[in-house]
């Protein structure tokens, strides 16, 4: 088990108690919510990797805190509240909750790896734009200076240097320079 960070939302105090001790004994950090109110302002403050929800949520009083869940991309999971009601706190035998373990582990597997893929898009995704910039800004240097694409690329490569700046903020600074001076146009 890991130190995940797991909000639990129901309605029931006993059963927030319940839960809440089987699953910090497993070493999940948690944090309890009564109220769909209160689950958001949780939200907000804790960042929870994954959300428990009681089932009563899974019906139009939840929608609410489904929908800005999943607005946030917060992952989230139904739990059964009779399974819940069958633990009595204190006791060796934690019933079937413990079956919820692989479950929430399982929903964190996809919450880390849906992180991974997000992270990993946002990187091609800056790649993507700074080939751009850079590209766009070689294009410049050969239509003004008549220079072939690896030429151009080397000098921008070579002011990068000599500015000791990144060849993409350097690209971003001659692109925007080059906007500016579209914008002044004689009357």
């Amino acid at each position: 088990m890991s130190n995940k960070k797991l909000l639990i939302v129901d309605d029931s105090n006993s059963n927030l108690k319940k839960l809440s001790d089987i699953l910090v004994s497993a070493n999940y950090n948690v944090e309890i919510a009564i109220s769909k109110e209160q689950a958001l302002q949780t939200t907000m403050s804790f960042q929870p990797d994954l959300v428990l929800l009681d089932n009563a949520y899974y019906n139009s009083d939840g929608s609410e805190l489904t929908q800005r869940l999943f607005e946030m991309g917060i992952l989230f999971i139904f739990i059964c509240q009779h399974e819940i009601e069958k633990v009595s706190i204190g006791s060796n035998n934690p019933g079937n909750v413990i079956k919820l373990l692989p479950d929430i582990d399982a929903a964190l597997k996809w919450v880390t790896d849906i992180r991974r893929l997000k992270e990993t898009e946002q990187r091609y995704s800056k790649a993507i734009q700074t080939g751009r910039v850079v590209d766009v800004v070689i294009g410049i240097l050969m239509e003004r200076h008549s220079l072939k694409r690896e030429s151009a690329f080397e000098l921008l490569r070579q002011k990068a240097r000599s500015e000791r700046i990144q060849l993409r903020v350097l690209a971003q600074e001659i692109l925007d320079a080059q906007e500016k001076i579209n914008m002044i146009s004689p009357k």
